[in-house]
Order: C-alpha cells, then structure tokens, then sequence
C-alpha cells in the first residue's frame, strides 16, 4: 500500500468516526438555536424592513460627507462609538491569540534549525 492510499485511508477512517458525534452536535446545536429563535420571537425581515434599511443607509451615505453632519454629533455619541471600536479591536485580537495559539508573537522556526532538516 503506498503512503497516498495509507494517508487517504486514514483520512476516511478518522472522517467516518468523526461524522457521528460532529451530527449530533450540529443537530443539538440546532434544537437549541431553533428554542432561542422561538423563545425571543424572532422572525426574519420582512420586505419592508430591508427596504427601510436599504434607505436609510442610502441616505447615510449620501450626508456622510458633510462636515455639517459630524459636527451635530455630541461628545456622548463619539465616546460610545470609541467603545464600540475598542471592542471589536479587542474582539480582533482574541481571535489574533486563538489564531496564534500563543499571546505573543507566532511560533516561526529559525532559518539555522530550518537547514538542519535538509
């Protein structure tokens, strides 16, 4: 058996014994999403919804140039805008450090240990 069937076997084999717990999972996972989805009497949007968000960020765009606009804003609303930023950069750098596995820096080999393996 040459290493391409050996790996692609493997590769089955661990897919097959994977597919049971990773269906159930998905399936409760569901159940659960289906309970909250009721629960909060969620519903999708309705054509008129998308329609009114639809113009309301038309109309955002098209005043979003003018230095009058940015001046009507108070400090209050800058400050929650600045919490917002800084939580979704915070957001981005635990996924950095789950991405990483470590918190700083990435684990990248020197070019000396590199050479040794050739």
């Amino acid at each position: 058996m040459n290493a391409v069937t050996k790996t692609l076997s493997t590769a089955v084999s661990t897919a097959t014994k994977l597919s049971g717990p990773v269906l159930y999972n998905a399936k409760v996972a569901g159940q659960i999403a289906k309970q909250v989805y009721i629960r909060e009497g969620m519903a999708p949007p309705t054509g008129a919804q998308f329609e009114a968000a639809k113009e309301a960020v038309t109309k955002f765009a098209k005043i979003a140039g003018s230095a009058n606009m940015w001046k009507n804003i108070s400090k209050e609303q800058y400050f929650k805008a600045g919490l917002v930023a800084a939580e979704a950069y915070t957001f981005f750098l635990f996924g950095e450090i789950i991405g990483r596995r470590n918190f700083v820096g990435y684990d990248v080999k020197s070019a000396d240990s590199h050479n040794e393996h050739h």
